[in-house]
């Protein structure tokens, strides 16, 4: 891997890290709703006119109903489920309970196409689940039915992704990818600014809060898949997928900064566990061969 790929891995790492630092900052102050919709909005808005620029055919006429479609399970409902458990759960915990996709991949694989998983990956999906169990019971959030909801949301989300991410590889193997997260992001927003503008702020918001969600939409989804679609090109699926070891830890180390979410022992434990997790699912760990 060269400088310039390792420095673009550590940087979408940061910057996938901070999406959930902002979603601590934008939630309360403009609703899970209006954050996840103007995130979506303003990444479309981004990704539709880079395509525009580089002369990418969308094809929405033909296509626009599988792109509501994938956009509504891919981006709309994990989006706005992510943003619902970001009122009660700290930035590094949502990154945690995102970094379960692998996981839920195992998962769907088996149960849904029948690919029997090794040991190791299965290890994986027990440790990982564990992992999340430690956080939502010993972590620092207050265990309740508030707070198991909004772990259930962000489960629920991973579950999508994971769930996306194989319909894509059976469906959109052959289009771009540049034009299939544009396309997809502009049907995710087509679905959720109706309930995004129902719940429009009523009071004008604070500057931060614009702010944050400028930079959620503009630089934590847009340019953030631009330059992992450039990290798939230069470097592969399995090194670029490394990055799902640095969301959290990232995560961790913005909310601590800038919010004040200090770790406890049980936090970093069950966020430990769940990396151990991905690392036996995609099986690095040191005498396994990753395949």
């Amino acid at each position: 891997m060269s400088l310039a790929s390792f420095a673009r891995l550590i940087l979408l790492g940061m910057i996938w890290g901070a999406s959930f630092l902002f979603q601590r900052i934008t939630v309360p102050a403009l609703g899970a709703s209006f954050t996840a919709a103007g995130r979506l909005a303003l990444a479309a808005a981004l990704l539709l006119v880079m395509l525009r620029m580089l002369g990418r055919p969308l094809d929405l006429r033909r296509q626009w109903r599988g792109y509501l479609v994938l956009g509504t399970f891919s981006a709309a409902l994990p989006f706005l489920f992510f943003a619902l458990a970001a009122r009660q759960l700290p930035a590094g915990y949502l990154a945690v309970v995102n970094a379960t996709v692998p996981l839920f991949t195992v998962l769907l694989l088996w149960g849904w196409l029948r690919q029997r998983p090794s040991a190791s990956k299965l290890a994986g999906v027990v440790v990982g689940l564990f992992g999340v169990a430690v956080l939502a019971r010993y972590g620092s959030v207050q265990f309740g039915w508030t707070s198991l909801l909004a772990f259930a949301l962000g489960l629920g989300a991973s579950l999508m992704y994971a769930g996306s991410a194989l319909y894509i590889r059976a469906r959109y193997a052959q289009t771009d990818p540049l034009v299939l997260a544009g396309c997809s992001q502009l049907g995710a927003a087509v679905v959720l600014l109706p309930l995004g503008l129902a719940h429009f702020p009523t009071a004008p918001p604070a500057l931060d809060a614009v702010v944050s969600l400028v930079v959620l939409g503009v630089v934590c989804t847009g340019l953030a898949y631009v330059l992992y679609f450039r990290l798939l090109h230069d470097i592969g699926t399995e090194k670029a997928v490394t990055n799902t070891f640095l969301v959290p830890i990232f995560a961790q180390i913005w909310g601590a900064l800038f919010l004040g979410e200090h770790p406890t022992w049980a936090s970093i434990g069950g966020c430990a566990l769940v990396l151990v997790a991905v690392a036996l699912v995609f099986e690095l760990l040191p005498g396994r061969r990753s395949r």
